[in-house]
């Protein structure tokens, strides 16, 4: 028997509408014979409502948007201050000013109670500095808002940068440091925003180890004082409160600040001149070319950002953009493709057409990438693009506006960088009159395809072509300069020179009783007994053929791991699989090899190696001379004692534990001869003073039998 059901009253009602909904859309569907006949009604008004803005006495400039849907309130700041204006050898103070205001607590709260504070109530308070603004947010319940308000008003005015928490930044900057060759993406974005605003401007400049190291607490002290005033200050806040109320309220967290000096930071600096050619950055542990072609692109305030817009979308923007269709859809030659004229408030944004293509692929996807733009240029969007663009943008409108909160944050941001308080009501219109010409006339006037910077990033021994065959090429370095020597600088004189070479040749001396030392090879074996960043005991056969093979094999307990200098390169081999040492990576372990005590020895007379007085010191009851010595680009400190033995050797390098740079500690002793020399068969090690590893020498063997294959690349 066949079920059935039955139909509620209502129910049959919707059913009846909706029937008679399709019956009016079906004809002319029906009709259509392409999706383009489909005729849809006009978009309907689209009312933003408008936040209250009130000028305190002080300068601060408060917005106002009641929400009543939910009972949250959000509140957030912007500060006119930005890494543009920091100083160029203290690039990162911002970053680390704007993350310390918040970890490093007030004068009332510590960080660590500020962030217990907030996790009782489901609340938070951040800050944040970015090129050309600060910022600091604020979200909790709205019944929690008269607590948590005097948090945030001091976190935004009275900081306290505790110096343990700017120390943990500093750490976090350092690891950054570290691994941004990792990414290809971020390496392209680093690089092309170089060539196109200049690699000096604070567009595009980037921080360092070095840059990082010398700045101090009061450098983010004085950094806050400078611009956090409550004139540079644009206050917004959404939610469920009363206008009149809240206003009370920010008057009396605020009211009191005093009003400072206006902002006075200079037009940020870039290149204004064209930088045409080809570009190239060595990564050999990636199977695709991530390529690039850009130049500079125009401001937001540029009344021609509307019609860019709808050129945007149609060359870049979507499935039917030119770029998607033509390079991805039918020539197949990547996942993903992008391409836009980029817009800036304070300069220029770039124009940008890029994407990842298999190494294979290099030389077409150049070729079709410029193809695209040049063909922007000579044949500009049709009727036809330009009407899917448009609808695409005003479709996609509603969806950048659909809270309040999204709301205040744009009438905020546009109030900041100066543009009209009708912005958003006007942007639609604004999109809906562009026409054809219009687009067709700045793509003339802003793409200029004989100006663009091409960079390509990838393995060039995989590429279809030599990249030379596409024009001269400027190869690009993007090592990682390393950390300053660790402890104080040292000055270079005619008498600290003289100083510490006879400290250092003191110190042969007493290793070598002086007989030479000039072995061919070295192989140590060694027990090494690790505390960081995990517990294990490993064995190590450490073998160097002078002056620039090493091979290092360890063996762990989840399996030997292999990692071999071979005087052009290096790789890393664990089990079958092997990977190439590259950029900082490779020239981390160069320089390790550099200063290793057996190496400076066998090294002692070279004219390369310098030797420089840098103190005395008195090392577990021991006084000792310090030297800094530097070979091969490498710098290291030794502590010798009065017998001219080394105590102590200290240099920055990676901390394994923190993956960021730090200071390595290296305690010598238990010293031994063997095969005429005199070497320590303990090394203690620590990393940013913890202690991190024991190693004890098993046996030392001068010049061994070296099979060259133990230098071989393993085969793919």
């Amino acid at each position: 028997m066949r079920k059935t059901t039955s139909m509620s009253l209502p129910a049959l009602k919707l059913a009846a509408v909706l029937l008679l909904a399709a019956a009016a859309i079906l004809p002319a569907a029906a009709q259509a014979k392409a999706w383009s006949d489909i005729k849809y009604p006009a978009l309907p008004a689209f009312p933003i409502p408008k936040p209250q803005v009130v000028d305190l006495p002080n300068g601060m400039k408060v917005f106002l948007l009641e929400d009543r849907e939910l009972p949250l309130i959000s509140v957030t700041a912007l500060v006119r201050a930005g890494a543009n204006w920091e100083p160029a050898g203290k690039i990162g103070l911002a970053g680390l000013t704007g993350s310390v205001q918040r970890t490093g607590g007030t004068a009332k709260m510590t960080g660590d109670q500020i962030d217990d504070f907030l996790a009782a109530r489901a609340a938070s308070v951040e800050t944040f500095i970015g090129d050309d603004a600060g910022s600091a947010s604020m979200d909790c319940l709205g019944q929690d808002f008269d607590a948590v308000l005097p948090i945030f008003a001091d976190v935004l005015r009275r900081p306290a940068f505790a110096q343990d928490k700017l120390d943990v930044a500093k750490v976090q900057a350092n690891a950054g440091i570290a691994r941004r060759n990792d990414n290809v993406g971020g390496i392209t974005g680093r690089e092309i925003a170089k060539l196109v605003y200049g690699a000096d401007s604070p567009i595009a400049r980037q921080t360092e180890y070095a840059t990082i190291a010398a700045i101090a607490r009061q450098d983010l002290v004085d950094f806050h004082a400078k611009y956090y005033h409550p004139n540079n200050v644009y206050l917004g806040v959404v939610g469920d409160f009363d206008s009149k109320e809240m206003l009370a309220k920010l008057q009396a967290a605020f009211g009191d600040w005093p009003k400072g000096p206006a902002f006075d930071g200079a037009a940020v600096p870039y290149r204004t001149t064209p930088n045409p050619g080809l570009f190239f950055i060595e990564k050999s542990d990636v199977n695709q070319a991530n390529i690039v072609l850009a130049e500079l692109g125009i401001e937001q305030k540029n009344p021609d950002y509307f019609p860019v817009q709808v050129m945007n979308e149609a060359f870049g923007g979507g499935f039917s953009a030119r770029l998607f269709s033509n390079v991805r859809s039918k020539k197949g030659l990547a996942y993903s493709v992008r391409g836009s004229l980029g817009a800036d408030f304070l300069y220029p944004g770039m124009f940008q057409a890029g994407l990842q293509t298999a190494s294979s692929n290099m030389s077409r996807a150049i070729d079709a990438m410029k193809f695209e733009i040049n063909d922007l240029v000579a044949n500009p969007p049709s009727d036809d693009e330009i009407r899917r663009a448009k609808e695409s943008i005003l479709n996609s409108f509603i969806f950048n506006y659909d809270s309040r909160r999204k709301i205040l944050g744009q009438q905020l941001s546009y109030a900041f960088y100066g543009l009209p308080a009708d912005y958003l009501e006007t942007y639609r219109a604004n999109i809906e009159k562009v026409t054809r010409e219009d687009v067709a006339r700045v793509a003339k006037q802003y793409v200029k395809p004989e100006n663009l910077s091409v960079l390509v990033v990838g393995k060039a021994a995989d590429f279809d072509k030599p990249l030379a065959e596409l024009g001269t090429v400027t190869t690009l370095d993007i090592a990682i300069p390393p950390p300053p020597a660790a402890g104080p600088k040292v000055e270079k004189t005619a008498a600290s020179l003289a100083a510490g070479k006879a400290a250092w040749q003191r110190a042969v001396q007493a290793m070598t009783g002086g007989k030479p030392f000039a072995p061919a090879a070295l192989e140590t074996v060694s027990s090494i007994a690790l505390t960081q960043p995990m517990a294990m005991t490993l064995k190590q056969t450490s073998l160097a053929v002078f002056p620039d093979r090493r091979r290092t094999v360890q063996v762990l307990p989840m399996g030997e791991q292999v990692t071999v200098l071979d005087g052009a390169g290096g790789f890393v081999q664990m089990g079958p699989r092997s990977m190439p040492l590259a950029g900082e990576q490779l020239e981390r372990t160069s320089r390790e090899f550099a200063r290793q005590l057996t190496t400076l020895l066998r090294y002692a007379g070279d004219p390369g190696l310098e030797a420089v007085a840098a103190g005395k010191e008195t090392v577990d009851g021991v006084a000792a001379e310090i030297v800094q010595i530097t070979y091969r680009g490498a710098e290291t400190r030794l502590w010798i004692g009065p017998d001219g033995r080394v105590i102590k050797q200290a240099h920055s390098t990676m901390n394994p534990a923190t993956r960021a740079p730090g200071n390595a500690e290296i305690l010598l002793s238990d010293w031994r001869e063997t095969g005429g020399v005199k070497l320590p068969f303990k090394q203690v090690t620590r990393f940013d003073g913890q202690e991190a590893a024991t190693a004890t020498i098993e046996s030392v063997t001068l010049d061994p039998k070296v099979d060259p294959a133990l230098f071989a690349k393993p085969a793919a």
